[in-house]
């Protein structure tokens, strides 16, 4: 629990500098990041909620710095599959052990990149977008949101089938997971989860993720297209991996 401590501000601090220069590095990762590491400091289930509100500004803001280019077809999907499935997401948060949901979101992003592969031969042919699979990625992006507070893999697999540059694909990915994060702290807002305790961990943690997104931006810019995909994939069947691997890590 947190305790007030100036050490445990620090720690929140460079915890929320990693995420957010992951997420800006690949377009994703700022929830997995924080997952992984504010449990350490902060009690599990809590970590959860301060890193869904702390994700609204830092999300907003990684929105605004890719907001040209997405594709507004596959986006609209993509929310409405979010907007149905989430609430039962917030319900597994409540109800379901936290090394099942883990388990099983790793398990998921892993058949997510397999058929993101098989899309992606398939996109590379028409050049053309696959709606019904938006809505599917958005659908388990949400539930996961709500459940893991990890929105962004299914839906980066899903932005890796499709033949896009860079910045289309942070576009569509940060746009989706901004709009996922409002929808998810007001159903946590409604339930009762967010009070005084969570407003100020996530106020350490915000500031310095915004910080880390910048500094992720500059070092992405360095990466061609190609190499950002291959790097985008082994992030993916990297945290897969260590999910299934590790479990809630309790």
């Amino acid at each position: 629990m947190f305790s007030g401590d100036l050490t445990v501000f620090l720690y929140i601090g460079v915890i929320a500098l990693a995420a957010g220069f992951v997420h800006s590095a690949i377009g994703f990762g700022f929830g997995i990041v924080a997952v992984t590491l504010l449990p350490l400091v902060v009690e599990v289930r809590q970590s959860h909620v301060v890193i869904s509100t702390a994700s609204v500004p830092v999300l907003m803001m990684a929105a605004w710095a890719y907001r040209d280019g997405a594709d507004w077809s596959a986006l609209w999907r993509a929310l409405v599959g979010a907007a149905i499935c989430m609430p039962l997401g917030l319900l597994a948060f409540e109800w379901v052990s936290p090394d099942w949901l883990i388990r099983g979101t790793g398990l998921a992003i892993l058949a997510m990149v397999g058929i993101s592969f098989r899309n992606r031969r398939r996109a590379k042919m028409d050049m053309k977008s696959s709606g019904g699979s938006s809505w599917f990625a958005g659908a388990l992006g949400g539930f996961l949101a709500g459940a893991v507070t990890i929105a962004g893999p299914p839906v980066a697999a899903y932005a890796l089938s499709q033949p896009w540059e860079q910045a289309r694909f942070k576009a569509f990915l940060n746009q989706f997971l901004f709009a996922v994060s409002l929808y998810k702290v007001t159903g946590l807002a409604v339930r009762g989860f967010i009070d005084q305790e969570t407003l100020v961990q996530s106020a350490a943690l915000a500031p310095m993720a915004i910080i880390g997104i910048q500094v992720g931006a500059i070092f992405s810019r360095r990466l061609s297209t190609q190499r950002f995909h291959v790097f985008v994939a082994i992030a993916l069947v990297a945290v897969a991996i260590y999910f299934v691997v590790r479990g809630a890590g309790e």
